[in-house]
């Protein structure tokens, strides 16, 4: 009876400590998983960054590089504020524009060149809308230019030299996409619409501005296509 009894509380022992090593190794397991989801979850939060990280800085520099394929490189200056508005002005250097020469010469003919005076300013305003953490940003945005310039003809009818001088007032809507990057690096991608409101069409020869002719105003609407690299200053 004695012996029966023993083996009775040996077998309960054995199966006491077994039910426990279990839920030892079962609560092991449940916080090894725990962990690996929480070093997932910061590795994820490193990885995309938070909404600090792609705030907008109070200035940003941006360069078209698709310009000298246009109407001319250009260089604006933005200032943001409240994490989702830009605005600040621009200037556009049309002489080294390669579509803004072949219109102007009437697709380079010969005798006719693009003075390097050729240029236009303007301002703009964008509101560049954040989602997530505002790494990726819509934006649309309205602005206003002046432009001006002057097309040279030498030897114009065997004599001197033809000046055609122009200005137009150009109205544009945009539309795009800006990828911010951590540091200080962004990218905008734009479509456009511009109405261009000519405001002085004259033509004179050389020596005798006074004596010029006049010519018919007109309005265009310009299609535009900007790739611009941002640098945001301070950040």
């Amino acid at each position: 009876m004695r012996k029966c009894f023993t083996i009775l509380l040996m077998l309960l022992f054995i199966s006491i400590n077994n039910y426990a090593s279990e839920r030892n190794e079962k609560l092991d397991e449940s916080l090894l998983v725990s962990n690996q989801y929480s070093t997932l979850s910061d590795f994820n939060k490193t990885m995309s960054g938070s909404e600090e990280d792609y705030k907008l800085s109070l200035l940003n520099l941006q360069v078209d590089v698709l310009g000298p394929v246009f109407f001319g490189p250009l260089v604006s200056l933005d200032i943001q504020f409240a994490n989702c508005i830009a605005i600040g002005p621009y200037v556009r250097w049309h002489y080294a524009g390669l579509l803004y020469q072949a219109v102007v010469t009437d697709w380079f003919t010969e005798n006719s060149a693009v003075s390097l005076g050729s240029f236009s300013y303007g301002a703009q305003i964008k509101f560049i809308i954040p989602t997530g953490t505002g790494q990726h940003r819509p934006f649309i945005g309205v602005g206003a230019e002046k432009s001006q310039g002057k097309e040279i003809i030498s030897e114009y009818l065997g004599g001197g030299d033809r000046i055609n001088e122009f200005e137009q007032n150009i109205f544009h809507f945009d539309l795009g996409y800006r990828y911010t990057s951590s540091s200080a690096f962004n990218l905008s991608v734009g479509l456009g619409i511009g109405i261009s409101q000519d405001t002085k069409q004259i033509a004179y020869n050389e020596g005798f501005e006074d004596m010029f002719d006049s010519y018919q105003l007109e309005t265009r609407f310009l299609p535009m296509i900007t790739l611009q690299l941002g640098w945001q200053l301070g950040k």
